[in-house]
């Protein structure tokens, strides 16, 4: 695991980061941002601000999903796009998206299960898609 950190491709890494952070940011606003916004019960208006870490954090996140998944992608002897995109579907939906339904049912999210479906579903595409591109390299 450990010789696997010397092999990593930083070109494809960054190229994940990018891809995931530009599908959550499609994801979430003009693909399914209204259903969203309705599953935690506020309404997005025209021209608000967001603090910089509303921007910050998901670029982190999909930094650190990026590597995660290079890892394990070299680690595993993945080979090609098809490998790759099989490892991105068991991380999406094991641990993502299995991790977001339990955070989204608690007693303060006014819709859980649709708050967990769009957010999940966001989970495994960018999951998949940033195994494909790793794997692609």
């Amino acid at each position: 695991m450990i010789e696997a950190l010397t092999r990593l491709d930083w070109i494809a890494i960054g190229l994940a980061t990018l891809a995931s952070y530009v599908l959550g940011a499609l994801w979430f606003t003009p693909l399914f941002g209204r259903a969203w916004d309705r599953s935690l019960g506020i309404s997005r208006e025209r021209g608000t601000r967001y603090p910089p870490i509303y921007y910050l954090m998901p670029f982190v996140s999909s930094v650190l999903v990026s590597v995660a998944t290079a890892i394990l992608v070299t680690a595993i002897g993945a080979e090609g796009w098809g490998e790759s995109a099989v490892l991105g579907l068991v991380v999406g939906i094991g641990y993502s998206a299995a991790v977001t339904f339990t955070n989204a049912v608690n007693p303060v999210t006014p819709h859980p299960l649709a708050f967990a479906a769009i957010t999940g579903s966001y989970h495994v595409v960018s999951a998949v898609a940033a195994a494909v591109i790793i794997g692609a390299f």
